[in-house]
This record gives C-alpha cells, structure tokens and sequence, in this order.
C-alpha cells in the first residue's frame, strides 16, 4: 500500500489550528518540522515553543481525494496561513523494521544495557532497560542521555532516593530503579512524557510505589533527595540551581546534562552561587555532563 504525504508550510500561530484540520480530515500521522534554520536549543522553562516557521507533514491513504482536499485547505486558510503546499506519494515500508535499524540494543558502562521489546536480551549478569522509541524525549542514543546513565552504571549508589527533573520516557528513572535506587521522583512538565515513563515503568515490571510520576508544575517535596538528575538545558539548568539546592541532601549530587561545552563555566557559576561545587565533568561529542555537589 502506497501513502500520499501532504506538506503544508504554515506560520507558528496556525500551526494547531491546520493540524486540528488535518485530523479531522483522517490524517493517518501529522508531524511538526522547522521550515527555517531557526533552533529552540533554549526554551524557558515549563515551555513547548513552536519554530516560527513550521512545516506541518500528514500521511494520507491512497485513495484519499489529496487534490480536493488541498483546495479546501486554500479556502478554509488562505494565503496568510498556508505560506506553501504540496504532495506525493510515499511507498509503504515495514515501519517497524525501519526504527529498529537505528534502535538496537546498547550497553552503557559495564553492566546496564537497554533493549528495544522486539529483542530477546541473551541470559546474562546485566541490567535491562526495555525500551522502544516513543513520542517523549530518551532511548539512549542522544549523547546527553548516554552520558548518564554510564554515570548511574558507575556511580549510583543502593537505596538512594532520586529526582529524575525532565524525565521524558523515564529511562534514567528506570534505570536508577534497576540499578538499586530505593525511591525515583519522576518529573517532567509535559504529560505526555508522564504517560510514556508510566508506561515504560510497567514494561520493565517494576513496583508502583517505588515511582512517583508528576508534572512539575505540581511537585512539591518535604524530603530531600541524595542525587537528581536532570538531562534537559542549560538555560533551564540555570534557572533550577536554586530549586534544587532546596531539594537535594548536603553532599548530595546534581547530575546535570544538556550542556554545550562553551556553556559550562556559566553553568558552573550559577551553581557555585548556590553553594555547590564541581565534582566531575565528562564530555562526548559536543555535550557535557557536570556533576556537583552541594557543600553549603
């Protein structure tokens, strides 16, 4: 079975009413892509910006009458929203096939490795994350992700408490659950990385009452916790080193992540403000990860 994919470039202020158009009309998939250069490497905290430019992509069945339906688009929208629009067919492809050729199972540090469900892991001494891609944030494969989870491999410590700050698919949580952590406070301000850590937390078998999921914009916590992690933005960093100095233990670490190397002495400085120091810094490819601890 052949596809028909429609691409619609469109401005930032209509991109949901258009994809709201689009679903209505049985759209198969609708995806976002930025028609520009524009890069949102540093949103504001708690925020989804859109680029200001968006190319809005829906797949289509075959049969569907595209011609009609780009018409009406025109009239429903005109010139000011659908800046360009056009179509062609796309050859049906085992999708499934196609993720798993760039998400195979990977090891990070010594023991902990993460399998997508299409794998059966060999019988071995490691820890196994389950895993498949999903609409939030985290599988392994993006360097800031790898970076932490070779440091939990290495570093976390039995029946510690945890705060995993941004947690997307939850896979540092899991992973600080299966390496030992006693509890994992899982935050995130969108819901839909709520729903894929609770989701993944039930693949990998693991007991309800040791996570806690949340958004953030609810969390409140009367205990401190011995390390957080938070694998997201220096900007966001930034504006969370006071929030964190209040929610992590004396000599409790903050695993930071998401930073550009050029981005670390200011990253650092806000830290040190708040009484932490720097304890280790790892990098791969362009991004770093800082650890500190908090001495005051």
């Amino acid at each position: 079975m052949a596809w028909l994919e429609l691409t619609i470039q469109t401005k930032e202020i209509y991109t949901a009413c258009i994809s709201d158009f689009l679903e209505q009309t049985h759209a198969a998939s609708i995806t976002w892509q930025a028609a520009d250069a524009q890069a949102l490497f540093e949103p504001d905290l708690d925020t989804t910006p859109l680029w200001r430019y968006v190319n809005i992509r829906a797949l289509y069945a075959e049969e569907t009458p595209i011609t009609d339906l780009v018409n009406t688009l025109h009239t429903k929208f005109g010139k000011k929203a659908i800046l360009d629009c056009c179509f062609k067919s796309v050859a049906d492809k085992d999708w499934e096939r196609v993720w798993l050729n760039d998400f195979q199972p990977m090891c990070f540090g010594k023991r902990l490795w993460v399998y997508p469900s299409a794998y059966e892991p060999p019988d071995s001494t490691g820890i196994i994350i389950r895993l498949d891609p999903g609409l939030a944030f985290g599988t392994g494969t993006h360097p800031t992700t790898a970076l932490c989870l070779e440091w939990i491999d290495a570093h976390l410590q039995p029946n510690q408490t945890v705060i995993d700050y941004g947690c997307g698919s939850g896979i540092l949580a899991i992973a600080a659950l299966k390496c030992g952590a006693k509890h994992v406070f899982a935050i995130d301000h969108d819901p839909q990385a709520i729903e894929a850590t609770q989701a993944n937390v039930r693949q990998n078998t693991l007991a309800p009452e040791r996570i806690h999921c949340g958004l953030s914009s609810q969390f409140k916590l009367d205990v401190k916790v011995d390390v957080i992690f938070a694998n997201i933005l220096a900007k966001p960093l930034m504006d969370l080193a006071a929030t964190f100095k209040h929610l992590i233990k004396k000599n409790g670490q903050c695993v930071l992540s998401g930073i550009f190397s050029e981005q670390v002495a200011s990253v650092q400085q806000r830290y040190i403000e708040q009484g932490f120091m720097l304890t280790d810094i790892q990098y791969k490819q362009e991004w770093v990860i800082m650890v500190v601890c908090l001495s005051s």
